[in-house]
């Protein structure tokens, strides 16, 4: 169930769909970035510099907005989150995977220079991280 919600979302992402980005929570766009990189860290996969520093600063903001905006528990909500790539790398079942294909696919188009900018706009609106679909 698990990687058809992170499927589901991710092909909504590489569709570049803005209803799905605008509707997808902070919280989950957050825990796909970490996953996704995570995933691609177990498989010693590194991303081009320009897109590990996306990765680097859209996660610092993220984790900024979490802080922010949580209505409880924020760094419970983090450390939540860090754990869901723990779960991600045991299920991954090769690093030739389809899954981990799906993950490099994610990655990209999560650390793409316009996905950070639109990122970067939703940021500015204070709400809860939580509030939206994650799926």
């Amino acid at each position: 169930m698990k990687k058809a919600l992170l499927s589901s979302l991710t092909i909504a992402l590489l569709l570049g769909s803005s209803v799905a980005s605008a509707q997808t929570s902070i919280a989950c766009e957050y825990m796909l970035l970490r996953v996704y990189h995570a995933e691609m860290d177990y498989c010693r996969v590194s991303l081009p510099k320009e897109r590990e520093d996306r990765y680097q600063r859209m996660r610092a903001a993220m984790e900024q907005f979490i802080r922010a905006n949580a209505k409880r528990g924020p760094e419970a909500m983090i450390a939540g989150i860090a754990n869901n790539e723990k779960r991600a790398i045991a299920g991954l079942s090769s690093c030739q995977s389809e899954d981990f294909k799906l993950a490099r696919q994610a990655i990209d188009q999560l650390t793409d220079f316009s996905n950070e900018r639109q990122v970067n706009e939703t940021l500015k609106v204070p709400r809860d991280p939580q509030r939206g679909t994650c799926g």
